[in-house]
């Protein structure tokens, strides 16, 4: 453990890990298929750098985790955002923008399928194959963020989240949380409703990915929790006093990667073998031989056990695109990235204690923190609407559309001690809308945090747009 280590990291962690993996997702994962990093940041980081060209274009979600796009950047790629509605990523959406113009052709496309960041929306398995078909089709990579897979709640929990009695289903109004498609490569445009990206929205303010280091809705000290919150697959949302049904006994979806094989073949029996009339992303070289994978997953340890570990993992079946990541000039010459960190988890595989964990502390504590949460937002801001998760950290929380959530989080900070996230650093169209994390704060913090922010609310209608409270 004291030398610097295989490049893709020392071979009994990673079968340890490939274990615990295989148990938990319910499908083979095999150590050689996976690859230490000091996290899905950088993980991400080392993907794009390895196997993309400055100029490159990547897709990534509207909204998304906010500080994605400057890995991006900080590689020279283009950011094309891409709607979503309560399902996740518009597939179709994306399917129209691909057949829309032939120089449409992405090197990436970033997705968190699954408990999403910022807006906690789980990717079902009919969008799962149809992107990863035209993953194939059009020859991109898919950068499946997948840091949240671990962390569904307790099916028994999801109970918690069920509306109170007396709170009747309102169906979620067309446009009401759904970004539009944008239109060309444009670094930062925004996904705002129209025919065509808006113009660049403007970077938020300093957060995380974890729940210590970002603005969550709470009493006021820094360095707590994030903003968000999450919605079942399939369901509607409805006003927060007037939220929808319990969470849907759904089963959750496999990783990403597992809807490939199928994936392929639809589109080879529909395409009839070809590729439908796309180019391959020769610029870049896509070292994907035929039939080989597209799919690149990045999971961490931040989540489930430490965040100071700086340990992840990325996941792949493509030979050659490990081969790529291992060539890597830091890892070249430094080794496997992280390789005390990989002892210290390896302990924790082997000994049960990341079992033990995950679901005697993570998975339930997170279901209660979001129950106390998302009854408190019912209570609190009545006049606004939520969308109820299964897992993660976030919920999303929309206010009445007049509302600037950037204008609202002024008032709240400086006058009740409480923050959030704002929708608008999350990308385009959310001007009304916040990320609330419910990860780190206490249950009685989070109600205090959500009397706060109705408060802050309830005196910005008044004064601002002149509603009687």
């Amino acid at each position: 453990m004291r030398g610097y280590g295989p490049r893709q990291g020392y071979r009994s962690f990673r079968q340890s890990l490939a274990a615990f993996l295989t148990q938990r997702y319910g499908t083979a994962v095999d150590a050689e298929h996976l690859m230490v990093t000091a996290g899905v940041s950088h993980g991400l980081g080392l993907a794009v750098g390895a196997l993309s060209r400055p100029g490159d274009v990547v897709v990534v979600e509207c909204p998304t985790y906010f500080l994605v796009t400057p890995i991006f950047r900080d590689h020279h790629l283009r950011v094309h955002p891409m709607a979503t509605d309560e399902q996740g990523l518009v597939v179709e959406e994306l399917e129209a923008w691909l057949r829309a113009d032939p120089s449409h052709r992405p090197r990436f496309v970033y997705t968190i399928p699954i408990h999403n960041n910022p807006r906690g929306t789980t990717l079902p398995a009919a969008r799962r194959r149809r992107l990863l078909a035209l993953a194939a089709q059009y020859d991109f990579l898919v950068l499946a963020d997948e840091v949240y897979q671990l962390l569904s709640f307790p099916e028994e929990a999801c109970q918690l989240l069920a509306p109170t009695p007396g709170h009747q289903q309102q169906p979620q109004q067309e446009g009401t949380t759904r970004g539009a498609r944008g239109s060309g490569s444009v670094t930062g445009a925004s996904c705002q409703a129209g025919p065509a990206a808006q113009a660049a929205s403007e970077p938020g303010p300093a957060d995380s990915r974890g729940a210590a280091a970002s603005p969550a809705v709470g009493l006021k000290p820094e360095g707590r929790g994030g903003t968000g919150l999450l919605p079942p697959v399939g369901s509607p949302a409805g006003p927060a006093g007037q939220s929808a049904g319990p969470p849907s006994a759904e089963p959750l979806p496999l990783p990403l990667r597992c809807y490939e094989e199928l994936g392929d073949a639809v589109e080879r029996a529909a395409t009839g073998g070809g590729n439908g009339g796309a180019s391959s992303s020769g610029a870049s070289g896509s070292g994907i031989q035929a039939g080989g994978s597209r799919v690149l997953s990045f999971g961490s340890f931040s989540k489930m056990l430490a965040p100071a570990l700086r340990l992840g993992w990325i996941e792949s079946t493509n030979a050659a695109l490990l081969g790529r990541l291992k060539e890597d000039g830091v890892i070249s010459s430094g080794g496997c990235i992280a390789q005390l960190s990989a002892g210290l988890a390896h302990s924790a595989l082997e000994l049960g204690l990341q079992d033990a964990h995950l679901d005697g502390v993570v998975a339930p504590g997170l279901a209660r923190r979001c129950a106390a949460l998302c009854t408190a937002l019912r209570t609190h801001l009545p006049e606004c609407r939520l969308l109820r998760p299964r897992g993660g950290y976030f919920v999303w929380l929309e206010f009445p559309p007049q509302v600037s959530a950037k204008a609202l989080l002024a008032r709240a900070e400086a006058r009740h001690g409480v923050r959030f996230t704002p929708g608008p650093a999350c990308g385009g169209g959310s001007e009304h809308c916040a990320r609330l994390s419910f990860a780190f704060y206490t249950e009685q913090e989070l109600e205090e945090g959500a009397r706060r922010l109705g408060q802050a609310l309830r005196e910005h209608l008044t004064q601002e747009h002149g509603q009687q409270q």
